[in-house]
């Protein structure tokens, strides 16, 4: 006990996470740890020195070692096996120390006290609760996400040369908007994980993919590969099945399998929380569009007078289409943000979509260097005869929007 509540700041500052069981796991594993230490130590000297007895000794050690990853395993699948509380701010870490070490003192004070005056048991047990109390108010400290309540917050998510957006409703609602990347290897389980368990989100409520690319889906087959020791998935909302390809329809399968949710979403459709309502403005049905880039999810995202609209890929006629419906059923909206499509290709953003848009600030998800060269010139261009302020994820790192009281800071 003494030992977890010393590490626990160092364990969620680096690994977001407490494992709930692991105090009953070590009754387990430490009183065999020396004789695995021991048994290995001398299996590897006696072996090297040519006596064929060392393998009995080793395979000791690998019956150990087994039993280790059969408890880790059994304890995972106990329920609440994983407290996931987020990364602390260093002033939430001094605190609990802080609150930590004045409850052993009180606590040492105490002991004292009750060695000297027997009589005074019965005053020192209900004193007792005092140090419990800052115990727990320092846990609480720790884990407790302060500044997120009634916080609209977006994060364009670094993932090289793809696209990962992250929503935090002001109600706690948690949601990913692709996830996906062409040069980083099992960008789920190495960025998009490790930054959902930052943020102390344990289970994205939904997760809605744009179209079929790669770089837009293989960060959340790896979520729903890796579902039982990193994030849950609620609800996986995909465009509406006429345009479907062959790696939505195995990614819908993959998550039918893993027992989520799917749904698909039209046009007129979306999620209200509080203020904030994430709606769908196209592909719909009758659109003549091919499946792919044209045919990508078109989602607005508005709360209070904050508006972003989020373009997936789409290109083309794809565009054609969206700039036609903008320009007819939203004409009186102010755009302040755009997250750009294609990753700032030239064969998106046009001249005649920005006239219909006019975003305050674009966002650009693309890689460093990428093969691709994106952005490409011609649509940077194009945003700053707009005068529309740029940030892209290949110079800023992940970018975040925060809506808070009427008020809009970009990070």
């Amino acid at each position: 006990v003494s030992i977890n509540l010393t590490i626990l700041p160092a364990m969620l500052f680096y690994f977001f996470e407490f494992p709930s069981y692991s105090l009953l796991l070590n009754l387990f594993v430490i009183p065999l740890m020396s004789a695995m230490l021991f048994l290995g130590l001398l299996g590897s000297a006696a072996y090297a020195a040519g006596f064929p007895i060392a393998v009995f000794g080793l395979k000791i050690c690998k019956a150990i070692l087994w039993f280790y990853e059969k408890c880790c395993e059994i304890g995972m699948g106990i329920p609440r096996a994983r407290m996931i509380a987020g990364k602390p701010r260093l002033w939430q870490i001094a605190a609990y120390y802080i609150l930590l070490a004045a409850a052993l003192v009180f606590l040492r004070r105490l002991r004292r006290k009750e060695k000297k005056k027997a009589s005074g048991m019965e005053t020192a047990g209900r004193i007792r609760i005092i140090p419990l109390l800052a115990l727990a108010a320092g846990i609480f400290i720790l884990t407790f996400r302060f500044g997120e309540a009634g916080r609209l917050s977006v994060t364009i998510l670094d993932v090289g040369q793809g696209d990962g957006i992250f929503i935090q409703g002001p109600a706690g609602g948690t949601y990913l908007i692709d996830g996906g990347s062409s040069d980083i290897k099992k960008v789920g389980q190495y960025r998009i994980e490790p930054f959902l368990k930052s943020r102390g989100v344990g289970k994205l409520d939904y997760v809605l993919i744009s179209h079929g690319d790669s770089d837009h889906i293989n960060g959340v087959a790896d979520l729903i590969e890796r579902r039982r020791i990193g994030i849950e998935i609620g609800t996986l909302v995909l465009p509406m099945r006429e345009v479907w390809d062959e790696a939505l329809c195995s990614l819908a399968d993959m998550a039918g399998r893993a027992g989520i949710q799917v749904a698909a979403i039209g046009p007129g459709q979306g999620i209200q929380e509080k203020d904030m309502s994430l709606s769908c403005i196209q592909p719909a049905k009758g659109d003549d569009i091919l499946p792919g880039n044209e045919a990508s999810m078109v989602l607005s995202l508005s709360s209070g007078k904050f508006d972003m609209l989020l373009t997936g890929d789409v290109e083309g006629d794809g565009e054609e289409l969206l700039t036609e419906r903008l320009t007819r059923k939203e004409q009186a909206r102010t755009w302040e943000v755009l997250k750009v499509a294609h990753h700032g290709s030239g064969n998106s953003t046009s001249e005649l979509f920005l006239q219909g848009v006019q975003p305050a600030f674009a966002i650009i998800s693309a890689g460093e260097q990428n093969s691709y060269g994106h952005p490409h010139q011609e649509t940077l261009s194009r945003l700053k005869e707009r005068g529309t302020q740029i940030y892209s994820t290949q110079d800023k790192g992940a970018v975040m929007i925060e809506v808070k009281d009427g008020k809009m800071t970009i990070y």
